[in-house]
């Protein structure tokens, strides 16, 4: 299993969380929808922002990307920036956003978990 690489910071800086259970929901001919979850446990999506120190560090974290999660479709441990937990997470769709305001690079990433 890879691992969020140590050199990368995952800011609480525009970080949102949103989980879906993939309910089911059924219309009735009179009365009240009914609803059943698909999953007994969520998919989590976490938009979290990214840093990386220098133009260095993000060519390795983009290499990390394309080689150790076969181009942003494998799973890695990172550490949850909000309970300190280690969670299995996998980046949606394998896109990252980069973006420089000078030396620093951030990078906008979606991840998504189980549970």
């Amino acid at each position: 299993m890879a691992t969020f690489p140590v050199y990368a910071c995952v800011l609480l800086e525009g970080y949102k969380e949103k989980a879906s259970y993939s309910v089911l929901r059924s219309e009735m001919d009179n009365g009240v929808p009914k609803q059943r979850p698909r999953r007994s446990l969520p998919m989590v999506t976490r938009e979290v922002r990214v840093r990386v120190a220098d133009k260095t560090e993000k060519a390795s974290f983009d290499t990390w990307v394309r080689t150790d999660l076969d181009g942003g479709t494998g799973w890695f441990d990172y550490t949850d920036p909000l309970d300190g937990a280690t969670k299995q997470a996998r980046i949606v769709s394998g896109d990252v956003t980069w973006s420089s305001p000078g030396v620093v690079w951030f990078a906008d990433i979606k991840l998504e978990t189980v549970g």
